[in-house]
């Protein structure tokens, strides 16, 4: 993985381990009807997808390109924000060993989805990756620097999840489940 990579992954880990107000929001966060996701990777999406809607607007291949992601890139956020996401939220309450009844209606299942759509998951994957590097090749090549540096974005972005936001996810519902098992 690169230092990038690395370096960003590793933010957004502290903060959705470390950031009080997602605590807070966290431990409430299945009584309001929703689940939190951590709010540095909720911004990473949104930031994304508004500069992908910027790109879209690029002329010609660019513009064609962008658009071609898009369709792609959009329906899988819109999952990952249902299951990869949502059981991140939770990491700060498991390291504080805190009780775990309260996620297993919501996180379990959240967590199984993820574990038996990740094949899935991982393909669409390749068809973005194809996608974004179509995108970058189209950029350079029209010296778009802007929509260029996008694309290696979204490439790392990408990587992280497939090397710790989905695993992560993903064992966030095993320890639910074994705490929730020695727990009976």
């Amino acid at each position: 993985m690169t230092k990038t990579a690395t370096r960003a992954s590793m933010a957004v880990l502290a903060l959705a381990l470390s950031a009080p107000a997602l605590r807070a929001q966290d431990h409430h966060a299945h009584d309001q009807g929703h689940v939190a996701i951590p709010a540095a990777l909720r911004h990473e999406h949104e930031e994304i997808q508004h500069a992908l809607q910027e790109a879209v607007k690029a002329p010609r291949e660019v513009g064609a390109a962008a658009r071609d992601l898009q369709r792609v890139l959009t329906p899988h956020f819109e999952r990952e924000e249902q299951i990869a996401l949502p059981p991140l939220g939770v990491l700060q309450r498991l390291i504080e060993r805190e009780a775990v009844s309260d996620l297993e209606a919501w996180l379990l299942p959240m967590a199984d989805s993820l574990r038996a759509e990740l094949p899935r998951m991982l393909a669409e994957h390749k068809v973005i990756r194809e996608a974004v590097q179509k995108l970058e090749r189209t950029a350079v090549a029209a010296h778009d620097e802007k929509v260029a540096r996008l694309a290696r974005t979204l490439a790392v972005h990408a990587q992280a999840e497939e090397e710790m936001y989905y695993p992560m996810a993903v064992l966030a519902g095993e320890i639910v489940r074994a705490r929730l098992k020695q727990a009976h």
